[in-house]
Order: C-alpha cells, then structure tokens, then sequence
C-alpha cells in the first residue's frame, strides 16, 4: 500500500487527498447540523396549543385534515393529510427517477386544548407510513395494502420486503409513496402565530374589495342598489356609499367565520430554528439525530486519518 501511495502519479494523489478533505468538512457539517437539531428538540418545551406563546413553539398531537377538497395520494389515491412520492424506471446502471413531488396543501395537528393549521411548505417531514412497489408502467398499476396506520414497523418492514422481492421479476417501475394520514401521532416544531386584530381587518379589506369587484360586474344591479339619483352612473359619492356597504358585509361574514381561535405553524425561514413535522415520538426524534450525527463525525475521523496517513506516507518518506 506504501508502494502504492508513493508511486501514484501527482495529479491522482492530491484529487484523493482533496476528496478526503472535502468528506471531512461536509461530514462536520453533518454532523454539527444534526446535533443543533436535536439539541433544539431537547431544550425546546412542548406548549399546548390553546396556551402557545407566539414564535418558535413545539407542538405534539395528532393530525388530522381540513374541512373541504381532501388531499389525495397520487399514486394510491387513499385521503391524507400529507404526502411524497416517487416513480423511479430500472436503467442499466440502476434505478433513475422519473416523476416526483409532494403535498403542500394545509392540515392541522390536534391537542386536547385546540387545533392549529400546518403549512408544509419549506418542513423537514418524517411520515408515518413509506411503502414501495413495482410495476411495469410509468403510472402506479397496483395498490399495496396498508399497514394498519403506519405505526407498526414490523408491518412495513414486511410489506416493504414482500413487494421488494416483485422489483427482480422484469417489472421495470418502482413506486415510491410516504403519507401522514389523518390521526397519525404527530410532532411540529416552527413559527406559531395568532389570527390577530391586524389580520382579522386585512382579511376584512381583501374581502370587501372580493365583493365591490363582484358588484361591478353586475351593473345592472349595481345601479339598482346604489344609484341613488337616478343619472344610469355611480358617482364618486355612491360609489363610497357601495365601498362602506361592502365593508359592512365583509365585517359580518368575517365574524361569522368565527376566526378568533386560528393558529398556524410554518416554516421560519431561519436555518437556525429549523421547520420539523414528524410522526416519530420526539425522543425517537432526537435519537434519529444523534444517530446521523455520530455516523458524521465517524465518516470525519476515518476519512481524516486516511488523508494524514496518505500525506504522511507521501511527504516524509
């Protein structure tokens, strides 16, 4: 091996040398960010909902979906709160995705004291079920049967394996689904923020100019309603009696809606104080992180030491 170091041409010897560098700084880095993130979990105390500061604010529930159009998985087509896919075709050299994405509609977590809405977007997610299956066309041809909830591992392992084993009969698509469906144990860390007085009048103003705009496309019925002298126009004086009839309506329907108890969580936009929705237990969380970060700062030591080794080899004999 020393013959070999010492004989390897120059170019070749520092592209290994500067490869290993590079692994050792991208693993540090791994490892430091993974171990922020758990350190951020453990020294972040979990709020109830209805109590919440606003802010960063850690959260633990279950999920649940929002009234109105469901979301549906792509390739299943099962109801669900949250979604990633993957379509991936066999190439000589291995497997090449195809088709990809995921859910960014809106859902909430659920405590005994309240409810939030989650938006998805920019979150580092952890679903509760990942199932994989394979097919001979580009669009998912056959469903796999859930585990029963996504939390029994051993189900999904043995599912996992079962339809794995169909990838070695010529089939030459494989399909990917991760889903959070509607009463998965759920844990979120992020920005947490109130409907507020400020929000409730933006909400009302948006609406009141949704309905003037409405209005105004019906001008027969607009002149009806607000053409108090009868000249066939809205003149600036009826046209602000038609602003502060609109304001008025807005103002109930809002009121109606009943806002007052909203809350959200989403994402930061601080690398600092990280966006994590997960169907794992917090502790599980945590150990997952540390786990990464371990494995980090091994990679850094081994690819550390075999460029020492090298350069050691290569300078002092």
């Amino acid at each position: 091996m020393h013959h070999d170091i010492l004989t390897m041409p120059e170019l070749t010897f520092w592209i290994w040398v500067n490869s290993l560098a590079l692994l050792c700084l991208a693993a540090l880095w791994f490892a430091f960010r993974n171990l922020s993130r758990a350190r951020i979990i453990e020294d972040t105390p979990t709020s109830l909902i209805r109590s919440a500061h606003q802010g960063y604010v850690e959260l633990n529930g279950t999920a649940a979906a929002m009234q109105g159009e469901p979301i549906l998985t792509p390739l299943t087509h099962v109801p669900c709160c949250w979604y990633r896919y993957r379509i991936e075709r066999r190439h000589e050299k291995g497997w090449r995705t195809s088709q990809q994405g995921s859910s960014d509609g809106l859902f909430l977590i659920k405590d005994p004291t309240g409810q939030c809405i989650i938006d998805p977007d920019g979150a580092q997610i952890t679903p509760s079920e990942r199932q994989v299956w394979y097919g001979g066309s580009s669009f998912a041809t056959a469903m796999p049967a859930r585990s029963g909830g996504g939390s029994s591992l051993a189900g999904l392992f043995s599912a996992a394996l079962s339809l794995s084993e169909q990838g070695h009969l010529g089939e030459h698509y494989r399909y990917t689904e991760e889903t959070i469906y509607p009463g998965d144990p759920l844990y979120a860390i992020g920005l947490f923020k109130s409907f507020d007085e400020t929000d409730r009048q933006a909400l009302i103003k948006a609406h009141a100019s949704d309905l003037l705009r409405q209005w105004k496309q019906d001008h027969p019925e607009l002149l009806a309603r607000f053409d108090r002298n009868g000249d066939s126009r809205i003149d600036l004086d009826e046209w602000d009696q038609a602003r502060r009839q609109a304001h008025r309506q807005a103002t109930r329907e809002e009121a109606a809606a009943n806002r007052q108890n909203l809350h959200t969580l989403s994402n930061t936009g601080a690398s600092r104080r990280p966006f994590i929705i997960s169907s794992h237990a917090e502790f599980k969380l945590v150990t997952r992180y540390k786990r990464i970060a371990f494995a980090a700062i091994s990679s850094f030591f081994l690819a550390g030491g075999i460029a020492s080794w090298m350069l050691g080899v290569r300078l002092l004999s």
